[in-house]
């Protein structure tokens, strides 16, 4: 049919159904007391779980432990009580498995019973509409917008939610360009086809050398693959485990006051890290104590400190702060001790395709003589891109072009109000045009992982739900 919008009810849209768009829509079913249809428009991913939790492999872990995982703030026991329930896990004690790290997939079946219950419970008037499409337009008519899909339907509604989650990675800048249309090299590695059909025999370049690149490796091996895995960063690998499973550590953050000062932050986290670290402890349960206040204090630096964190700092704590769990360290560890894995802390200078294989040239650090090596794919895994004016989301670059959108003052995320109404070009608000997620990074900073995005998903919901719930006086 070419329209959805056939009866009264007030009606929202939300692009991108990973993690944060299901929870909204969750939260909108559970608060709504007035007629509402939902249409939720989803596209790559498996519904409701994203990139991160579609994923097929039991290997592929949570980076948080079991019990810091619920989907709801207000209820912190959720998952660990729906985990507990598994016959798999019922012999354990609670505390074990709430220390645990648990596979992705499971989280996401976690997450599709908690759907599935919310859909069970809801109001008998609302609706909800689950679109597998590809949103290719959003334009605004009277006070309505019209979403536009790559399967010819218009879905015309009153609210739209923005929950586009990360871009794929940029193509790193090399003399043979060309190159990145090579079948042998995969830019975006959240897709299985990243790892199927690998010649065991070949070797692999994974460019990256973070937690994408060890979720790739994991799916790799899975695979049987028998050959050598090259990896290369300018940090080299840059990857730390989960070491002492969240130990509470206070004494920092009583130290840390307002107004924020980037130099005098540093000089603080280094005293309390030298402290931790005279009683033989890692930076761990220092940087894990910033977690309550990492948003805040982001937020109440000035640009200039913002500018010279992501350029100076962001390496150092990203290396701190995301981390695996302590057994998938070892395994990956031990790849590296027996050869079958060669990180490398250097650049990628270019690459040319040669029928069934690639030649790779690569600078170490150190080196000024460049390295060719022979592999049969390659992979990149240097993370998100999150500059917008370079996305490959056609929905991204028609909403730009329109002026609808505009990034943020560090090209990190989407211009938002604190309402997180989206700001155009023009610099005003649109009232009914929300995002949530990655596109806060620049308001936010930490605004990618389960703690802080399902906060943003409740409040979010609230606030689009502050006009439909009004009581309408009676005529």
């Amino acid at each position: 049919m070419d329209n959805i919008s056939q009866n009264n009810n007030t009606e929202i849209a939300i692009v991108g159904v990973g993690f944060s768009g299901l929870m909204t829509a969750i939260h909108l079913l559970k608060n709504v007391e007035a007629p509402l249809t939902l249409h939720l428009i989803n596209d790559t991913y498996d519904f409701g779980k994203g990139p991160a939790y579609s994923t097929k492999s039991i290997k592929h872990l949570l980076n948080v432990p079991t019990a810091k995982m619920s989907c709801f703030k207000d209820k912190p026991d959720h998952f660990l009580e729906w985990a507990h329930s598994l016959p798999k896990y019922m012999g354990h004690t609670r505390d074990l498995l709430g220390r645990s790290f648990l596979p992705r997939q499971e989280f996401g079946q976690y997450l599709m019973d908690t759907w599935q219950k919310t859909l069970a419970a809801k109001r008998k008037d609302s609706i909800v509409n689950t679109i597998t499409s590809q949103v290719t337009e959003i334009s605004k008519k009277a006070n309505k917008y019209l979403i536009h899909t790559n399967t010819s339907n218009t879905i015309t509604v009153d609210y739209t939610i923005l929950s586009i989650g990360h871009e794929t990675p940029q193509n790193l800048p090399i003399e043979n360009m060309a190159f990145y249309s090579s079948p042998l090299y995969i830019g975006n590695p959240w897709l299985e086809a990243a790892v199927r059909n690998i010649d065991p025999h070949q070797d692999i370049l994974i460019l990256g050398n973070g937690l994408t690149m060890v979720d790739t490796i994991l799916s790799v091996m899975d695979s049987g693959y028998s050959g050598k895995i090259h990896t290369i960063s300018p940090q080299g690998f840059a990857v730390l485990p989960h070491r002492f499973n969240y130990l509470p550590y206070e004494a920092l953050t009583k130290e840390i006051k307002a107004p924020y000062e980037l130099n005098e932050l540093f000089a603080l986290i280094s005293k309390h890290v030298r402290l931790v670290g005279r009683l033989g402890y890692s930076p761990d349960p220092v940087i894990d104590s910033l977690r309550p206040m990492t948003q805040e204090m982001w937020a109440g630096l000035s640009e200039d400190d913002q500018r010279r964190f992501m350029r100076s700092v962001m390496p150092i704590w990203n290396k701190l702060r995301h981390r695996m769990a302590g057994h998938i360290y070892d395994y990956i560890t031990g790849l590296r001790l027996k050869g079958q894995l060669l990180t490398c802390k250097g650049r990628f200078l270019n690459a040319t395709e040669n029928g069934k294989s690639i030649t790779a040239t690569i600078l170490r650090k150190g080196d000024n003589t460049p390295l060719a090596i022979s592999v049969g794919r390659m992979i990149n895994c240097t993370g998100p891109d999150p500059d917008i004016t370079r996305s490959a989301n056609p929905l991204l670059r028609s909403l730009i072009a329109k002026g609808m959108i505009q990034p943020d003052k560090l090209k990190i995320g989407l211009a938002a109000t604190d309402r997180w109404t989206l700001m155009g070009a023009d610099g005003k608000e649109d009232e009914r045009l929300y995002t949530l997620g990655v596109n806060l990074r620049g308001k936010y900073w930490e605004s990618t992982a389960v703690p802080e995005l399902r906060v943003q998903a409740e409040k979010l919901a609230k606030q689009v739900l502050t006009g439909i719930n009004t009581p309408q006086m009676a005529s």
